[in-house]
């Protein structure tokens, strides 16, 4: 059985993680508008695409499976998983929609859906993305 780990999820949003109590971001993005998709694209391609990137290899390939079972099994509370990292500005309305965005932002082309995500078993280990990543 293949294993997925939620806390994977957290890797993708580290760039905006505990800005909601930071005086400038909130300055910053009360300014930005964010009603529509297009608008949380250019957001997501401004903060979230590049540090996406420099991530370990291994790292990557764990979140991007998260994000892939999550967004093909909605088993998570995807406003749960926002809101706990303090970011410093709100969801749309459904709050899958601003990690599908980021998903076609991150993985242009790609369909996040897998075609065998019952094979799957969640492991909520929450220390796993903090552990080394050098003996994988």
């Amino acid at each position: 059985m293949k294993v997925v780990n939620p806390h994977f999820l957290d890797e993708f949003l580290v760039p905006i993680t505990g800005l909601a109590d930071d005086n400038e971001a909130i300055e910053h993005y009360k300014d930005v508008e964010l009603r529509t998709e297009a608008q949380y694209k250019a957001v997501i391609r401004e903060t979230l695409v590049e540090h996406f990137h420099s991530l370990e290899e291994v790292v990557k390939k764990k979140a991007k499976l998260a994000l892939s079972y999550y967004l093909t099994k909605p088993a998570v509370d995807f406003v749960g998983v926002f809101e706990s990292l303090l970011p410093p500005f709100d969801l749309p309305p459904n709050a899958r929609d601003f990690f599908v965005w980021l998903w076609e932002e991150l993985f242009i082309g790609e369909s996040y859906e897998l075609a065998d995500v019952d094979s799957y078993k969640v492991v909520a280990d929450m220390y796993e993305p903090l552990r080394s990543t050098k003996k994988q």
